[in-house]
């Protein structure tokens, strides 16, 4: 298109802008219900509205937008990824910032934190292309078909808020084109307030595939009517659902479909409305149950196996006069087997560092003179074992010769991470005088290993002793 008739197109869609008046509100009011929808059924941290002129964007929705922009309503067109989509004229799919070179050096990547972006336009009362419905994720994201479809289904509702009585046509096929359930309806209850019923308002294909229900004849059904024996489990949820005035997350087995699990994704509306989308996770679920039943079975194997070890170890070790040495390493192997029970209630995955340090207290009942000190973070299977013979050595010397020697001593266990690193500290006070040990055995030198790579250090200083540990969190997370 020639320059002139770019910048006169340009030029009618702002005077359409500032004739609707959508610049002259900005904030959450309008579509923060529509924006608070995207981020519930997309998973991501922030969803905007976003009507664009000559030098600004203005947010005519929005959710999970950082401050001081939340506040504002607005940023400069210098911080819009949402003027590619008015100016390309289509869907922007941006699955990493900083490798686009469209919007790599675009400010909205360190000022409101947009390292993944996927927008799709949006139009004003004649159609003109105005600005976008965006989903932003703070980190890379490769965005699915499943993604685009669903933001331009409600692109779409957008649309039909700011044209009011425009076609539904692509609305119906998108709608109609989901994989996924979908209902809108309105909870009834009776004089005194308490739920009584749940009336559909509208029901897509989809709905009818998955239940088994006709779709035509659910809309504007009771759900006591067409799903009787689901009234008791649902009406509690979506009672919780609009009490609260936040989404939730339901799974539950179907009364309908040869009891199949069904996961919903509720979001209240005005009123006492809501909004489902519901997908089979029926396969999920076996495969869930499955493995529980293999960790379970690992689990029983490995603690039958320590156990094999144990014994081992006494009937090899019987005749040794050293029994501290013995017992040590029977509390060593002890504390390995409590670490595996960690990991089995996980599923394997990992576990929290808070539950692995209560767990290595636990076993000599201290729990009381330690202060946990740290955010929630969760180890790898290795660092979990790890950190587990870590904390039983340094509790073990703690109980004989440091600040759990006495009645008044306390540990002070501390975590933190950043962005590329895991630290912990452990600190001793109230204890007796302590130094530095003149001959140093495999405890020590379990210590000294720490968690298997990065930096341990020791400092014994007279009112108590301290290590301070940090490691990459890339290894401290390993499978």
């Amino acid at each position: 298109m020639p320059a002139d008739s770019l910048t006169y197109t340009r030029s009618l869609r702002v005077n359409e802008l500032r004739r609707s008046g959508l610049l002259d509100r900005p904030g959450s009011a309008q579509f923060g219900h529509l924006t608070e929808l995207v981020r519930n059924v997309l998973s991501v941290p922030v969803a905007i509205v976003s009507i664009v002129d000559e030098t600004r964007q203005v947010f005519a929705g929005h959710s999970g937008l950082p401050e001081p922009w939340a506040s504002m309503g607005e940023t400069p067109i210098t911080h819009s990824f949402c003027q590619y989509v008015v100016e390309r004229g289509e869907v922007f799919d941006v699955p990493d910032a900083r490798a686009e070179p469209l919007v790599k050096n675009n400010l909205a990547i360190p000022d409101l934190g947009v390292e993944a972006y996927l927008g799709v336009p949006i139009h004003s009362l004649d159609g003109s292309l105005i600005g976008a419905l965006a989903a932003i994720d703070t980190k890379p994201r490769a965005w699915t078909a499943h993604d685009r479809s669903v933001l331009e289904m409600i692109a779409i509702i957008v649309d039909k808020e700011i044209r009011v009585g425009s076609s539904e046509r692509k609305f119906r096929t998108l709608f109609g084109e989901m994989r996924e359930g979908f209902y809108v309806g309105q909870l009834l209850r009776s004089a005194d307030g308490a739920a009584v019923d749940f009336r559909f308002e509208e029901v897509n294909p989809s709905f009818g595939r998955l239940t088994g229900l006709d779709p035509a004849a659910t809309t504007g059904a009771m759900l006591g009517d067409v799903a009787p024996l689901a009234i008791d489990e649902l009406l509690p949820v979506f009672e919780g659902v609009l009490k609260d005035r936040s989404a939730v997350v339901h799974v539950g087995r179907s009364t309908l479909v040869d009891g199949r699990w069904f996961e919903t994704r509720l979001t209240p509306l005005d009123g006492d409305r809501l909004i489902g989308f519901f997908t089979d996770v029926t396969e999920r679920r076996r495969n869930e149950e499955l493995q529980d039943v293999l960790n379970h079975e690992m689990s029983h194997r490995l603690k039958n196996t320590l156990m094999m070890v144990q014994a081992l170890a006494v009937q090899t070790l019987r005749g040794v006069t050293e029994r501290d040495a013995v017992d040590a390493l029977e509390k060593r192997i002890h504390a390995l087997s409590s670490a595996h029970d960690i990991l089995f209630r996980e599923n394997w995955h990992g576990a929290p560092v808070l539950a692995i340090a209560q767990s290595s207290f636990g076993r000599f009942c201290l729990e009381s003179r330690v202060d946990f000190i740290g955010t929630a973070f969760e180890l790898g299977p290795k660092a979990t074992l790890s950190l587990s013979l870590l904390l039983h050595e340094l509790t073990t010397n703690a109980v004989k010769y440091g600040a759990l020697s006495n009645a008044e001593g306390r540990i002070r266990l501390s975590w933190s991470t950043d962005s590329e690193q895991f630290y912990l500290k452990w600190q001793e006070v109230g204890g007796p005088l302590v130094s530095e040990p003149e001959r140093k055995g495999f405890g020590s030198r379990l210590i000294r290993m720490g968690m298997g790579s990065g930096d341990v250090r020791t400092e014994y200083h007279p009112k108590g002793f301290v290590l301070t540990l940090s490691a990459p969190l890339s290894h401290l997370q390993q499978v």
